[in-house]
């Protein structure tokens, strides 16, 4: 019975809730990732997209319709592959946002009770979290902070 309540005891005393937590930090980056995924899949498709069609041309093969068959096939691919890669992308990108916006989040609601003369502050991440460094900073402040004003 007691390593259970031990257990329950040392769990952190929140659980991630949703996702979004800072949707301009987040979406920004969600866009700047999809964008960079559309550029790079563009170029990847022009240079293959060229690199047969100029085989094509050196050997004379433009006219054969197996040979056109095979280029638009391979265009159609690497369409289907980008397409297919677009939620992924997202997903990572909300999942790597989310560990620096989540602590972002928690810090300017800490700094903010800490604004209004709350100093009972304590911010604690989660296992992977960023800015842990900062969050430990600030509950240094606050303990100091609350030293102070006894």
């Amino acid at each position: 019975m007691e390593e259970g309540m031990v257990a329950r005891a040392s769990r952190r005393p929140y659980r991630r809730r949703q996702w979004i937590v800072n949707p301009a930090l987040q979406y920004r980056f969600i866009w700047t990732m999809l964008w960079l995924l559309l550029l790079l899949t563009a170029g990847a498709l022009a240079s293959v997209y060229l690199a047969l069609w100029w085989t094509l041309r050196t050997f004379e093969l433009l006219n054969e319709p197996v040979a056109v068959a095979q280029l638009t096939t391979v265009a159609l691919l690497i369409t289907v592959e980008v397409l297919l890669l677009m939620p992924v992308v997202v997903w990572i990108g909300v999942r790597l946002t989310h560990r620096v916006a989540g602590p972002l989040v928690r810090i300017m609601a800490a700094l903010d009770r800490m604004t209004h003369g709350d100093f009972n502050v304590r911010i604690t991440l989660r296992r992977g979290d960023s800015m842990v460094e900062v969050a430990d900073a600030v509950n240094t402040l606050a303990d100091s902070l609350r030293s102070r004003t006894r």
